[in-house]
């Protein structure tokens, strides 16, 4: 049960208290699983007064955690996130950015509210080191270089917003080596500066070398294997902990399909 100590409405206070996204929030009302109280309230616009007493019930799809621990301490959590799962905040945590649905790796999430907006600050200043391994279709000519660009909006794909360069974007800043390279694919590490929506992948298609398994910046490439995933994999994550002061490093193993002997 929780008590309410500030006047807001239903949906912002369960949003503060549970971390879970509005859309989940309004269904876990829908069925039934919110008191204010003692009655049963099914509308996230109803004011709550100071006082109060909410009861409410996380749906069963919320309990489930199909993300794996990597590390948590008491203020935050990185989970390794499986290809295919969107990038939703789980039940207690704060999202503090966000993968690609085909991307798997280190997710972070905050675990009170004052962390998730320390740690957000770290994002913005580009003080998070982060990761990235990938496969790749062909062979570049060189062995690693910078990609620097600007990005914005170009258009859709089976209603998904596609992104491109452009004079007017948002600078987008990219730097890459090859790890391993293989017949018709080249095995890649990618550590972006910035963090523009789907800046590596666009930067490696216009590199002319784009992500094996990417259906939309790769729709028009024939791909040397098949691949049923984006072939994308935020691998590290490393900053100076916020609370600590002290440099935390976590890494999420590479799936089978990354490892050299698996994709020759």
């Amino acid at each position: 049960m929780y008590r309410v100590k500030k006047a807001s409405s239903l949906l912002s206070f369960l949003k503060e208290k549970t971390g879970l996204s509005g859309r989940g929030i309004k269904k876990a009302l829908e069925n039934g699983g919110c008191h204010v109280n003692g009655k049963l309230e099914r509308f996230g616009a109803t004011s709550l007064k100071v006082g109060d007493a909410v009861t409410f019930r996380v749906p069963k799809e919320h309990n489930k955690e199909p993300f794996k621990i990597l590390y948590q301490d008491n203020d935050l959590t990185f989970f390794n996130k499986p290809s295919g799962e969107g990038s939703t905040p789980l039940q207690g945590h704060y999202l503090v950015h966000r993968l690609d649905k085909g991307t798997s790796g280190v997710l972070l999430m905050a675990r009170t509210l004052p962390m998730k907006k320390e740690l957000e600050a770290l994002f913005k200043k580009r003080e998070v080191k982060k990761t990235y391994i990938a496969l790749i279709k062909g062979t570049p000519r060189k062995e690693g270089g910078t990609i620097r660009s600007f990005l914005t909006k170009k258009g859709s794909f089976h209603g998904q917003t596609l992104y491109g360069s452009a004079p007017h974007g948002q600078e987008a800043v990219t730097h890459w080596k090859v790890l391993k390279k293989m017949k018709g694919i080249t095995l890649v590490e990618l550590h972006p500066e910035t963090g523009r929506t789907h800046q590596l992948r666009v930067h490696l298609k216009e590199m002319g070398h784009p992500i094996l398994g990417d259906l939309q910046y790769g729709r028009e490439e024939t791909f040397p294997i098949e691949i049923d995933r984006l072939s994308l994999h935020a691998y590290r994550l490393s900053f100076i902990h916020p609370k600590t002061g002290k440099r935390i490093q976590v890494t999420a193993p590479l799936p089978l399909l990354f490892k050299p002997q698996q994709v020759v």
